[in-house]
């Protein structure tokens, strides 16, 4: 069992390499987002409004189509559940302009690094506190 550092030091990981996620996202950094990718196993990318992705070729070609002309997106108020020691997922708000979806993202351990498995983001009535998107608004500006 991982003590309390342990599972913040994870935690930190994980939510460095979901930042990773959004910064590739938003800036069209195509070399970026494939790299965060796994290359081994299962994946699945279900962006709004399109068909589920079920493989590695799909979802990077997907990708290339959206980060030709990425928006301007920002993640809110992620949080890390931990599905074991080589897996998590990160739920999240995605802000784009004035609208707002619900996300997940699982994370597999994988060749020294938290890669993504899966991505799903999707309507949701209602948005984070102001709070959050002030703070998400600020983190993005620094």
């Amino acid at each position: 069992m991982k003590n309390d550092t342990a599972t913040a030091r994870e935690d930190a990981e994980i939510l460095f390499a979901n930042e990773r996620f959004y910064a590739a996202f938003a800036g069209g950094d195509e070399p970026a987002m494939a790299a965060l990718w796994a290359e081994d196993g299962a994946v699945c990318c279900l962006h709004p409004g399109w068909e589920p992705l079920q493989s590695r070729r799909e979802i990077m070609a997907s990708w290339s189509a959206i980060l030709q002309s990425p928006p301007p997106v920002t993640c809110v108020a992620p949080s890390v559940l931990s599905l074991g020691p080589d897996a998590a997922a990160v739920i999240c708000w995605e802000q784009i302009g004035d609208n707002f979806l619900i996300a997940t993202n699982l994370y597999r351990w994988e060749r020294a690094a938290w890669r993504i498995v899966h991505h799903q983001a999707g309507p949701v009535n209602g948005r984070p506190p102001e709070a959050l998107i002030a703070a998400a608004r600020s983190q993005t500006a620094n």
